[in-house]
């Protein structure tokens, strides 16, 4: 299946109302929230995404069907009165009504222009035999043959407080596709608990797409109780997060607010705009749901953290027995594997102690999964022969030959004064004292400083070339950890980046009115 940034890539014919900029900015919406759950799928669990996955489709076959068309459904409870709304609505006596009992068996739709709406009825799963048309051999003319309310299709829903779980399951499912929702209230129980908090505080950010209504207004004394209850259930509505959602007093018995209704409902038909601001507004509900599993510091261009990595080599080198100003080329490194554990977990507490759960688990993986196969890595690595030991330096060479110059001449000067003491022509005693004692001291001073020189220079040496091994080594080490350990956890955390950004593109709010 394509994913979502190919299938929505183009224009939707029917939908560019309003700006230009929704649909373009939901389609990019929509692509972000794709591309997060592609990021997160593995990190966040089946049935978080499974929500997503289904919103896209939905989105996507949305979009493609009957974009002049706007489903409204009329929700409501037990006695409200939004069959006999429906009816003044359509004109027509379509939907039976009840006073005590639920008298709608059945979601029941009219369109104005039906065979332009099947498909969007389709898309719902509208049942064929519940679909009526609103013109036709019943009504020819009229002011309803408006080609704004041609794109109109209003579906009456049963009543979702029926003692029939079917009913209600039918509510929920139409509730959640349809593009406009028609809450009809009554003054009795419009502060029931039970449909504030299991349908209109769940909507709080679908105020665009939703119209209160306070039906059977006439059952109160006069006006003053209508403002009364009107400013309850105002109240009640902003704690419900929908403080700016449409309200409107009706009364199907007089007439009064079915006009205001029934241009409301004319406008939501006239707008085209209405599929994509439900789609905008479930977009909000669904991403708002993610916050918690985005909400954290997210990696910068180091994703792993230097300071970190540092510390993990060090501990895993100290591990080995490396360290301390010194390594000896082909030494045995015994690898003591709690201090391993011990340095990956250390980092792993750096690297994960500013990240949501879900992605801190993720980096927690990978580190434990490469901690377990370190050590043998290790072991095989450092029993690798090393390079060719560095050559002795020039000046503790140049140093040995002074050194053997000066016994050279220490020895010639020696000669000298064992021919002198034997009074040898033609040396004689006197010359071969003057003669022999210049080339012993000249060769005693220079074995001297060659001796000290060469001893300094060459362990000077010594510790350059035990410092360039602890190098090789520690080299040897990071490179470990960095297969085994870096390397995974900076691709975790590289997807949490990712996601994060693909999760704030995707939860920008559409703010269209």
């Amino acid at each position: 299946m394509n994913t979502v940034h190919d299938r929505f890539v183009g224009a939707y014919p029917g939908h560019a109302y309003g700006t230009e900029e929704e649909p373009t900015r939901l389609l990019a919406r929509l692509s972000a929230l794709d591309r997060m759950t592609e990021a997160a799928a593995g990190r966040l669990p089946d049935e978080r995404l499974l929500p997503v996955r289904a919103l896209l489709d939905r989105a996507d076959a949305r979009l493609r069907t009957a974009p002049r068309h706007s489903a409204v459904v009329i929700a409501g409870a037990t006695g409200s009165g939004k069959s006999s709304l429906f009816n003044a609505l359509v004109g027509l006596d379509l939907s039976p009504v009840g006073v005590r009992r639920p008298t709608t068996t059945g979601a029941v739709s009219c369109a104005w222009d039906p065979d332009g709406a099947g498909p969007l009825l389709d898309l719902l799963g509208f049942p064929r035999g519940r679909r009526i048309p609103r013109h036709g051999v019943l009504d020819d003319a009229g002011p309803l043959r408006d080609p704004v309310l041609s794109r109109l299709v209003l579906i009456d829903l049963p009543d979702h407080d029926s003692v029939e779980t079917g009913h209600r399951e039918e509510v929920d499912r139409y509730v959640a596709a349809a593009d406009h929702l028609i809450w009809v209230l009554d003054p009795q129980k419009y502060a029931d608990a039970l449909v504030h908090h299991a349908y209109l505080r769940p909507l709080a950010q679908h105020a665009d797409v939703l119209t209160v209504v306070l039906n059977q207004t006439d059952r109160l004394p006069g006006p003053d109780a209508v403002a009364q209850v009107t400013t309850d259930l105002r109240r009640i509505l902003a704690d419900d997060g929908l403080a700016d959602v449409r309200l409107i007093a009706t009364s199907a018995a007089t007439g009064d607010g079915v006009r205001e209704l029934r241009d409301a409902v004319a406008g939501v038909a006239a707008s085209r705009r209405t599929a994509l601001l439900r789609l905008s507004a479930d977009l909000d509900h669904l991403t708002a749901s993610f916050d918690r599993v985005f909400t954290g510091v997210v990696p910068g261009a180091e994703t792993f953290d230097p300071p970190v990595r540092d510390r993990l080599v060090d501990g895993i080198a100290g591990a080995a027995g490396i360290g301390g100003g010194g390594g000896e080329r082909g030494a045995v490194y015994p690898i003591h594997v709690h201090e391993v554990d011990l340095a990956v977990r250390h980092a792993a507490f750096g690297l994960v102690r500013d990240l949501p759960r879900p992605w801190a688990s993720g980096v927690r993986e990978a580190l434990a999964h490469g901690a377990r196969r370190v050590p043998e890595a290790l072991r095989a690595e450092l029993a690798t022969p090393a390079g060719p030991a560095a050559a002795v330096p020039a000046r503790v060479q140049a140093a040995a030959v002074a050194l053997w110059v000066g016994v050279a001449l220490t020895v010639l000067g020696v000669v000298g004064i064992a021919l002198a003491l034997a009074d040898i022509e033609p040396i004689g005693r006197v010359d071969g004292w003057y003669a022999a004692l210049a080339p012993l001291a000249a060769g005693v001073l220079l074995a001297l400083g060659a001796l000290y020189a060469g001893e300094a220079w060459r362990s000077e040496a010594d510790r350059d070339r035990r410092v360039a091994a602890e190098r090789e080594l520690r080299a040897r080490v990071a490179g470990v950890a960095d297969e085994y350990l870096v390397d995974p956890a900076t691709v975790e955390l590289e997807r949490y980046r990712e996601a994060h950004a693909f999760f704030v593109a995707a939860r920008e709010a559409l703010h269209v009115h």
